[in-house]
């Protein structure tokens, strides 16, 4: 990740002295005269919600990284959110005549309505097209079409890369972008809410999810609970001073809320306590650069015992004992840790940061077991799926590339990835696969902003994409794997979206025939619809949540049956 040192975001990895400005176009070439006057502010944005009592907007400030702007001197922002986006749009096609000749741009007194009318929650049976879209906005009433508003996004979207061009696609490169043709969630409902609050434009990994009732997201001076059930809010963490508020990243298992802070710090409580919103809390580094760039929730491999893993931007990473609030084991890296992932049988992790290559550790040592390359950037996210071999990484090169554990490399000592995805716009920074026993076997890769993608993960070959406008906080599985939660940190039309599996079941949710699956495949392909091949080993999994007898009924009550 970006080494920073303090608030104001200094780049210490960029020469200060040779940051290029980066206005949307140049205007060097456009006469002062032909050049268009700034239209007036947009008016504040209706409030949807009441912000948390005591906030002082000039000390909290929204979003300080909210244009997911890398490059803190530039004078342009890059990545707008959807008022600036739609704003600049109808800006720009007064000094670029070829814009105005490519098709209609939004009315600005029309992105002033907009602004001023932003509903509470968006739920499926009000959608409208393009009269009323997910984030309920009205692309018709702008006077333009909802696909020529990602056509424009898509031309002017800037993905940070670390390594120049890295996110190029090369014909040499085996990048694959896969065809959108799958079906495997539905929208549910979203829950627009202004006062999600995203820190740093690298780090995605501030959603937390306990249950399909308990969703967790950092705000200004507390993590807020949400239900995306009711659309109802409430505290779950408050802190004592802003420091601490700072959170760059979170995560929540069925009992543990936790969150890692930009100055080395971390907090966490169990969610079925009584009484104050207090948490425990803990220092891991006093480094100037120990941000905490990811958290991961799991149980001691030899005992119950929660754990807590940490990634730091000070090359350590961490593991906490948070029965005792002690930390366990330190291991420090030759660079910054971003995300890392356990095997479903505790022993080996997965680990990606701030180098192209992805990392095989052992578990309890940190003893780096494998090295593998194929990345062209620094690696922001991962995730091993439950069958105990397929692990997916993702990076800014603007690939998610799958690897499989019985093979990590070939008979010559090379690294051998079994596929590579390409995303959309921009990198993949939160991976999530399905958990065991929900059915078809999916990956979620959730890019910088707008996209999730949500992969075949057995054969990698086809995928679903759900799209929204503004940057994405992560993406988690709830309810057994049958719904997912998606966060969207967009300044005015950000909020909490959840979809639902719809081909749970659709396709032999007791039978594992092989009927579908009978193409020539790689050596690494497996049958079965779920993780396992039968519907026994499913169950008798230790993180199975259903029971034989559950899934004869799901099957029987779908009408698409056999045994």
């Amino acid at each position: 990740m970006t080494s920073l040192e303090s608030p104001l975001f200094v780049h210490h990895d960029i020469l200060q002295t040779t940051l290029p400005l980066s206005p949307l176009f140049d205007v060097a070439f456009i006469p002062p005269a032909a050049l268009p006057q700034p239209p007036e502010p947009l008016p504040p944005l209706p409030d949807v919600q009441d912000l948390e009592d005591e906030v002082d907007p000039a000390t909290t400030g929204l979003h300080p990284m909210a244009l997911s702007n890398a490059n803190p001197m530039s004078l342009g922002p890059e990545n707008p959110h959807v008022m600036q986006f739609l704003e600049l749009w109808e800006w720009q096609s007064h000094a670029d005549s070829q814009l105005r000749a490519s098709g209609p741009v939004p009315s600005f007194p029309q992105i002033r309505k907009l602004a001023r009318e932003c509903p509470r929650r968006v739920e499926y049976k009000e959608l409208k097209g393009d009269a009323y879209d997910f984030q309920g906005i009205n692309w018709s009433g702008l006077g333009v079409t909802r696909k020529m508003a990602r056509c424009r996004r898509m031309a002017t979207f800037h993905n940070y890369v670390n390594r120049s061009h890295s996110d190029s696609w090369r014909n040499a490169a085996s990048d694959r972008l896969l065809r959108p043709v799958e079906n495997y969630v539905r929208y549910q409902s979203m829950d627009i809410r202004r006062d999600v609050r995203l820190l740093h434009f690298q780090l995605r990994n501030i959603l937390g999810v306990a249950s399909r009732t308990r969703v967790f997201y950092p705000s200004f001076t507390s993590i807020k609970e949400h239900d995306p059930t009711t659309g109802r809010d409430k505290t779950a963490m408050r802190f004592d001073h802003q420091g601490a508020a700072h959170i760059s990243t979170l995560t929540a298992s069925d009992d543990i809320l936790i969150a890692g802070g930009f100055y080395g710090t971390y907090h966490y409580r169990y969610l079925d306590s009584t009484g104050d919103l207090e948490a425990h809390e803990g220092q891991l580094t006093t480094h100037n650069s120990g941000i905490t760039n990811h958290v991961q929730l799991h149980p001691s491999r030899h005992s119950s015992t929660p754990l807590a893993a940490f990634a730091s931007n000070d090359f350590g990473f961490r593991v906490v004992d948070l029965s005792t609030n002690k930390i366990t084991s330190e291991v420090m890296y030759d660079f910054a840790m971003n995300c890392s992932a356990l095997s479903p049988d505790m022993r080996l992790r997965v680990i990606v940061g701030d180098h192209q290559n992805v990392l095989i550790t052992d578990a309890e040592t940190g003893e780096i077991l494998q090295d593998l390359d194929g990345h062209r950037d620094f690696g922001f996210a991962c995730d091993w799926a439950p069958d105990g071999w397929t692990v997916a990484t993702g990076n800014q090169d603007k690939s998610v590339r799958i690897w499989d554990a019985r093979k990590w490399k070939n008979s010559k000592g090379e690294s051998t990835s079994i596929a590579t995805v390409r995303t959309e716009m921009a990198g993949a920074r939160s991976l999530r696969f399905s958990p065991l026993g929900s059915g078809k076997r999916i990956l979620v890769a959730a890019e910088e902003a707008d996209f999730v993608n949500l992969i075949d993960a057995q054969t990698f070959n086809t995928r679903q994409t759900v799209d929204i406008f503004g940057e994405l906080g992560g993406v988690a599985f709830a309810n057994g794997g049958h719904d997912l939660i998606a966060l969207s940190c967009d300044l005015s039309r950000g909020g909490v979206m959840r979809l639902e599996r719809c081909d749970a079941g659709a396709e032999d949710t007791f039978s594992y025939a092989q009927r579908k699956y009978q193409e020539p495949s790689g050596w690494w392909r497996t049958p079965g619809y779920d993780w396992m091949q039968s519907p026994e080993q499913v169950v008798a999994a230790p993180t199975s949540q259903m029971t034989l007898t559950q899934k004869r009924r799901q099957a029987a009550m779908l009408e698409n049956w056999t045994f």
